[in-house]
């Protein structure tokens, strides 16, 4: 696995950790969600990659309906 670093300032950093936050992952899991939406490796945003159940707009895991 590679590693990249970028330089964020403290307001990028703390939206960052607030979305993080929101998203009940990591700052770093999120700066990684982030850049595979951005590069289209994300097919549904709203799913939570770890947890395999999809996020409601609150941020509250729901399941799915098949």
């Amino acid at each position: 696995m590679s590693k990249i670093y970028i330089q964020l300032s403290n307001e990028e950093f703390i939206c960052l950790a607030n979305a993080a936050n929101k998203e009940t992952r990591s700052t770093k899991d999120q700066a990684r969600h982030l850049l595979r939406c951005a590069l289209g490796l994300v097919t549904d945003p709203n799913k939570h990659e770890s947890a395999g159940a999809t996020l409601a707009g609150d941020g509250a895991f729901v399941t799915p309906h098949p």
